[in-house]
Formats: C-alpha cells, structure tokens, sequence
C-alpha cells in the first residue's frame, strides 16, 4: 500500500470518503457510518450514505465491564481482541456497501473506553482496541486516539462531540443546544460559526443500566418503566447533588469511575432499604437536574435542546428533562434537526479523523479547557500489502 504524503494531507477537488466507528461506554455495541464530505479546511457538506450497529460479542462485554479488575495480561488480550473485532466488523460493513477500504480518505476509531480520569488529567484515559490491529483488520490507516491528543494539550480529553455538532449545526440562525445521554449526558452549545462550547453533565444511563445489571433486572430499564413507578427520594437527591463534580467549572469531563458504581455505592449507603424503583426515580431526576443546572451555570436560558443518544428513548428520563428544562429550552428529537441520532456517534469519529488529517482543530478551550485550539488523534497505517 502507497504511504501518503506528509501530514497535513491535501483534500483534493472532489468529496472525500470518511469512515467512523464509535462504541459507548455502555460497551454494547460497535456504531459504524460511511459520511461523503466536500470543502475544506472544514467539510462545508456531509451526507451520510450508510449506516450500522453491530452487536459486540458477550464474552468482550463482559471483559470491557470487569476491565478494572483484570490482570496486566488480561488488559492486553482485550485489547488486541477489540482491535481485532473491530476491525473486521468495519471490513464487513464496508463489503456490505460495496466500498473498497483504499477508497476512504480517512477511517477514525474512537475505540472502547474502559477508563477516563475523573477531573486530574494527568490521571489519563484509555481507550481499547489497539489502532494498529484494527488498521490490519481493516486495511487501511486508522485515525485514533484522540483523547489524548487533548489531554496533551492541556485539555480533560473529552467531550468530543462537539466538532461534529457544530458542523452540523454551524449555519443554524439561532443558538441551538445538542445533549447527548449516554452512559454520561453531556452538551454542546453551538452558536453559528464561533468555536462552540461544551461539557459533561453528570450521570445519564451509565449508573441506571449498571442498577439494572446488579439486581438481574437485564441490561437496562425498558422505556423507564420502573422508575416511572417509583418515588424521588428528595433527602437523597439534596445528598447526591452535593457531590464535588457539580460545583466544578465549565468546560468539565467525568465518568463511570464516579458515576457508575460508586455511585451506586454511595446510595447503598446513603438509603441501604430504598426499592429499585425508587433508585432508578431518583436517578432520573438526578439527570435531569444535572443537565438544566449546567445550563444555568453556563447561563444558557433559552433555545432549542435536541436531544440525542440511548437515554433519548427513555420516556421517563424526557418527562424528567421537559420539567427541569422549562418552556424556554424546548426539547426536540435529534432526527427533527435532518440528522440521524443512531449515527451521531460514529459521525463525530469520523470527522475528527477528517479534520487530523486535514490538520484543523477539533477541541477548543470552551469544549475541553484546552490551552489553545488542538489537532486532535494519531495516525496508524496498516502492514504493507
């Protein structure tokens, strides 16, 4: 395979052929999309052409899950064996659409996160399936890393959406605002061609799943069901607003290792005889006030929030954000915006990848707290052919 010219590549004349995958934190599934994108240095169009999720297999569920328990060596076989999934996985993907990975301009993994650092970046992060193993698999250069290109930079390596929000948002006439609720909510507010700003809120679905997990419920609340027959614990609420993370300065990172199991944890101890319906209400409402809190915070008080990732489909958790939100910020379906909200993901990875190659920044100090603006990701080609 021919190696490239020096970094930053050209974009060329025509559209460019981008590739992204994504795996959340709730380690379920690998996102993948095939995005056509013209202009430059930024793409000025981009038009997803196909889109997947495929399941992840038990056994590397499982792993990802216990990672904080696992030995050194068991570390590193999971790390080849994500690699190596998803690299496949992609090369599937792309046989199905009939694309030849030598045709892409840029492939972008985001990787699966089995550790972040909670407020000390020099804590690190880490992101599995190693770039190399999946550039074989698929057979072609992989754009990876990207968290710590920003940790590097001064910033807390995440949120890392807010790239792709803004050049999806960018030509908006009003200020619009996208909350993404995975396993933790986070925001960005896009305000037209200014770098946008963004945050992580709190806990979303991460700690509500693993509750589901614990007590042999499956692997999530089904539609919110049994919070919605639960109880808000008010005294407990009042208790776990109080933790640290929420008082901290925007922009702000965090995770599972706070609010996932310790999370949980601190409940227990807090309410040791609460029923899991009135666990799963009061975390809920700990969402929610999370997120309408950081816009106060950011004194963000009116305009449309659209409303994206696996919480979105939780009826519960919206009902819970509509009242924290108020009339001012409307909540609106992602897909009412034009853009697949099941493709947003891999999107972002895929247009990160994009922008490294073209050497444009893709974190900013009002998304990360980055020093200045930071060329985010690394570049990993495959082995000769």
């Amino acid at each position: 395979m021919a190696v490239r010219p020096p970094w930053p590549w050209s974009p060329g004349s025509g559209p460019r052929l981008l590739l992204g995958l994504s795996s959340g934190t709730s380690a379920d599934a690998l996102d993948l999309v095939l995005l056509q994108v013209e202009g430059h240095p930024y793409p000025e169009r981009i038009a997803p052409l196909a889109g997947d999720m495929v399941a992840m297999p038990a056994e590397l569920q499982t792993q990802v899950r216990t990672a904080s328990e696992a030995t050194l060596e068991q570390l590193a076989a999971l790390q080849f064996a994500l690699g190596r999934w998803m690299g496949r996985t992609a090369a599937d993907f792309l046989q199905r659409e009939g694309i030849q990975p030598q045709d892409l301009f840029a492939a972008g993994s985001h990787g699966q996160t089995i550790f972040h650092h909670d407020g000390v970046p020099a804590g690190g992060t880490l992101q599995w399936g190693d770039p190399a193993v999946l550039a074989a698999a698929l057979g072609c250069p992989v754009v990876a890393d990207f968290r710590w290109s920003d940790l590097a930079a001064g910033g807390q390596g995440a949120p890392l959406s807010p790239l792709a929000d803004w050049l999806c948002f960018r030509s908006a006439t009003a200020s619009v605002a996208v909350l993404n609720l995975g396993g933790i909510a986070n925001l960005s507010l896009i305000q037209g061609q200014r770098p946008p700003r963004a945050w992580d809120c709190g806990p979303a679905n991460g700690p509500m799943d693993e509750l589901c997990r614990r007590r042999g419920l499956g692997p999530f609340d089904q539609d919110g069901r049994l919070a919605a027959s639960g109880q808000v614990q008010e005294e407990l609420l009042r208790a776990l607003k109080k933790d640290p993370f929420f008082s901290r300065k925007l922009p702000r990172s965090t995770g599972l290792e706070r609010f996932g199991a310790p999370l949980l944890d601190r409940i227990d101890n807090l309410a040791p005889d609460l029923t899991v319906a009135d666990q799963l209400a009061t975390l809920v409402e700990l969402a929610a006030w999370a997120v309408a809190d950081s816009l106060e915070r950011a004194n963000w008080s009116e305009g449309p929030v659209y409303l994206a990732g696996g919480g979105a489909r939780n009826p519960t958790l919206r009902k819970a954000l509509v009242t924290a939100l108020g009339e001012s910020r409307p909540l609106r379906p992602f897909a009412e915006s034009g853009w697949d909200p099941d493709l947003r993901e891999a999107m972002a990875f895929a247009l990160l990848a994009d922008a490294f190659l073209l050497g444009q920044p893709a974190s900013w100090p009002e998304t990360t707290g980055v020093s200045a603006p930071a060329i985010l990701g690394r570049w990993t080609p495959p082995p000769i052919s």
